[in-house]
């Protein structure tokens, strides 16, 4: 089972606040910092996840009808609403365009398209 966003969060704010000598920069921590891009990855993922299940909802469509318009099987829909799967660029198109949205609205941050 994955960790609630607030428990990433917690996680990433104590590892990225962690104690600091005074005028001493921070020696970086391989192993912490791989688990801070991990933390960062799984939430944007579940960003992510949640736009889409909302997009599909707000729209009223079912897995299959989002499966006839973008030619993606259903599994896979569903893999990349609970954050299972990743999403290629491609993907990403196809449902932005399903969704009738820009991709930068699903993903938060600016795509160049």
């Amino acid at each position: 089972m994955s960790e609630s966003n607030e428990t990433l969060l917690s996680r990433l704010r104590a590892a990225v606040s962690g104690p600091r000598t005074p005028n001493m920069p921070r020696v970086p921590d391989p192993v912490q910092d791989a688990q801070i891009r991990e933390a960062v990855s799984r939430l944007a993922r579940n960003r992510v996840s949640a736009t889409l299940r909302q997009l599909r909802a707000v729209r009223s469509l079912s897995y299959e009808a989002v499966r006839e318009r973008t030619g993606l099987s259903q599994q896979l829909l569903y893999d990349m609403e609970y954050a299972e799967r990743r999403l290629t660029l491609a993907e990403l198109r196809l449902l932005a365009e399903c969704y009738d949205v820009p991709v930068n609205d699903i993903v938060g941050v600016e795509v160049e398209e």
